[in-house]
């Protein structure tokens, strides 16, 4: 179940009693040569680039300790690496303290909402600047200032929970100031082939708007074993949000194992891109004025296994939006180490 919980809280739930001996440092390194070719607008010159990058290279510090009485204390600081240009350093991503026990996982600091977390592994892209679901379907956030529950498993299933608070008082973007200004949960089950989930965000976007505008998202993966399958929808409300209209997106995603590797494939499509929203960072869809701008990627990449952690791959994406004309295509292979 891909990010149900980040590495730490997974540890917590399934390991046994006795506490980590030593912090565990972990990582990827992920490089990537791609070729770009952008047209921006209709009409618009079009411009092709080639580069190297590295994309969402990541190096971490987790562990815990056993506090007795089936209590644990939890920690997690993963940081991402910028490797291809150092001058932009490091990049937070999830990063938290927590404790774990009968009653679940609590923690506080940043972290992916369980929007993002209850995707389970449908994308099939994850991280491509090209070809990632997030540049179609809304709810892949990864936010400040969370305190976050997860449940046990329960036959199954789980529930997780997250509050996240905007932090800004009156004359800083106003009335984001809450405990509670973005609300998201999830329900996940994973038995056997089947995963599925249901996730709901609730936006407070302080002074920028009265609206409150709030994003449902299901998902289904089958997993065959040699192949996988999979489904997702997701329902934007926009609350008249500047007047916009409500946004639908749903895409399709599968596999199949080839030898020592796999072909795979995935579809999306949405009535307008995710942008950002208020001064918390979310991402619901909304359309443009004056009608529906919509949005089809599509990609298909093969992955190779040279090892249990070493993985080389390539892929083509191609992004359209009908409305402002943009158009996206883009070739890759790359290379990817787990440590």
């Amino acid at each position: 179940m891909k990010k149900v919980l980040s590495l730490a809280i997974a540890a917590a739930l399934v390991a046994p009693a006795a506490a980590m001996a030593d912090a565990t440092l972990f990582g990827k390194a992920h490089f990537i040569v791609e070729n770009v070719d952008v047209t921006p607008a209709s009409g618009a010159d079009s411009t092709d680039v080639w580069g190297v990058d590295s994309i969402h290279s990541r190096v971490g510090v987790k562990g815990s300790e056993d506090l007795g009485g089936g209590l644990k204390a939890l920690y997690h600081f993963e940081f991402k690496v910028h490797q291809d240009d150092g001058a932009d350093g490091f990049g937070d991503r999830n990063q938290f303290i927590g404790l774990a026990g009968g009653f679940g996982t609590a923690l506080l600091g940043r972290h992916d909402t369980p929007m993002k977390m209850a995707q389970g592994k449908f994308d099939q892209f994850g991280d491509l600047p090209n070809g990632d679901l997030a540049n179609v379907i809304p709810g892949d956030d990864r936010v400040d200032n969370v305190i976050a529950y997860v449940s046990p498993a329960m036959g199954g299933l789980t529930f997780v929970g997250a509050l996240v608070s905007g932090e800004l008082g009156d004359g800083a973007g106003g009335e984001l100031d809450g405990l509670a200004d973005h609300i998201s949960l999830a329900a996940m089950y994973s038995n056997g082939p089947i995963f599925a989930s249901l996730a709901y965000n609730d936006y407070d976007l302080g002074v920028l708007s009265d609206a409150d505008p709030s994003l449902i998202r299901g998902t289904i993966v089958w997993n065959g074993g040699m192949w996988q399958v999979g489904a997702m929808f997701a329902s934007m409300d926009a609350d008249d949000l500047l007047m916009l209209d409500d946004a639908d997106s749903y895409g399709i995603s599968g596999h199949i194992k080839v030898g020592n590797g796999k072909i795979k494939g995935q579809f999306l499509n949405g009535d307008a891109p995710p942008i950002g929203a208020g001064a918390i960072g979310l991402s619901p869809s909304v359309n443009i004025a004056g009608g529906d701008n919509e949005v089809d990627q599509y990609s298909l990449g093969y992955e190779h296994n040279l090892s249990k952690r070493t993985i080389a791959h390539v892929g083509y994406t191609t992004y359209e939006e009908d409305v402002t004309g943009r158009e996206v295509d883009a070739f890759f292979g790359g290379l990817i180490h787990n440590f």
